[in-house]
């Protein structure tokens, strides 16, 4: 079985960006910019204005889930999801971090109240004008108060993100802005999140699944143990993966943007290096790279820098790897964006373990 390439095979053609984040289950977005092409380049032939018009109808929205990171899921699934998962989150937050950040409960109940005040009715403001909105009843920002309180209240379901405003990050009120909301019980819950996982990070592993929803082993098997009639099992070197029955492996060389759920939806990304030297893919502080993808291989890394009229694609890819290959996907990008791109490559990125992060540091 060749893993790589079967995980390739779940990038499909869908038509919009709410069938992608229906097909993902949940879609890691805390790089704006680079996540928005997660969702296109998934798509048949989106656009970055219909990716972010999702975003502005609020038929997708980008909040705080799973692992306590930014995600794109369907309106309607959030606060199902919020009840899985925040509750947890906002319990580990520990006293200390409130004194970090000068907060106390009583602040919080506050900044609570002037914020329910300020966006009911179908109000949007800016970060901006919410950290105003906060020095105006006494909370500074001093000691990152403003973050903290954005997503302690959005772990809660009060506020989420909302349509973008240029290049301003905005708040709305989730109960006005997604108010038809799935409910589903824990087990269903689990059973939705691995369905959606499996059918679509396939071949993956339990470990995998766990790893993706940030909750223990023995909470994910409830969740696979509910949807194994749906998939099959190959085991490779005495690990059991699980797949849909009629996934197909793929094969082309595509750009993908970092925090891709192709590279981190994988708690083991050892399959992605059995072609090129093993490189590494995030920063010790655990900031993910864009990666140049070949046949589900790891072939190099770029990057894009936008001009006016523009886009610079850098690559550096790793000896061996054809840069033609990505003719096709770099002409997909610069459709996506709706600007032409001009491709540079560079030195290869230095060999090293992919593993790299703040964990592993010394």
């Amino acid at each position: 079985m060749d893993i790589a390439a079967l995980r390739l095979g779940n990038i499909g053609r869908l038509q919009s960006a709410e069938d992608v984040v229906r097909h993902l289950g949940a879609v890691q977005g805390q790089d704006y910019g680079q996540s928005l092409w997660a969702l296109g380049m998934r798509t048949a032939n989106g656009r970055i204005a219909d990716i972010e018009e999702a975003l502005r109808t609020g038929r997708v929205v980008r909040t705080w889930l799973l692992r306590g990171t930014i995600h794109y899921v369907l309106a309607e699934d959030v606060r199902w999801m919020l009840a899985l998962f925040d509750a947890r989150y906002l319990a580990r937050q520990t006293p200390k971090a409130w004194q970090y950040h000068h907060m106390t409960p009583e602040l919080m109940s506050l900044a609570r109240k002037t914020f329910v005040k300020a966006l009911s009715g179908g109000n949007c403001l800016t970060r901006r004008e919410m950290i105003d909105l906060m020095a105006g009843v006494g909370i500074p920002d001093d000691r990152q108060q403003s973050y903290f309180t954005f997503l302690h209240l959005a772990q809660e379901g009060l506020v989420v993100p909302g349509p973008p405003r240029g290049k301003e990050q905005t708040f709305v009120l989730l109960e006005e802005w997604a108010p038809v909301q799935r409910s589903l019980d824990t087990d269903e819950a689990l059973a939705v999140l691995a369905s959606r996982f499996f059918g679509s990070h396939g071949p993956a592993t339990l470990a995998d699944f766990a790893n993706w929803c940030g909750i223990g082993v023995r909470e994910a098997s409830r969740g696979l143990a509910a949807v194994k009639s749906e998939l099959v099992c190959e085991t490779v070197d005495g690990k059991e993966y699980w797949l849909p029955p009629d996934l197909t492996p793929a094969s082309g060389a595509l750009l993908v943007p970092a925090y891709d759920e192709l590279v981190i939806g994988y708690k083991d990304r050892g399959a992605f290096f059995t072609r090129y030297d093993e490189i590494p893919i995030s920063t010790y502080n655990g900031m993910f790279y864009a990666t140049i993808i070949e046949d589900g291989q790891i072939a190099g890394l770029w990057r894009r820098v936008v001009k006016k009229s523009s886009v610079d694609v850098e690559l550096r890819p790793l000896p061996g790897f054809d840069v033609d290959r990505l003719a096709g996907h770099t002409a997909r990008l610069a459709d996506f964006l709706g600007l032409p791109v001009r491709t540079i490559v560079k030195d290869a990125p230095e060999t090293g373990s992919s593993k790299v992060s703040w964990r592993s540091r010394k």
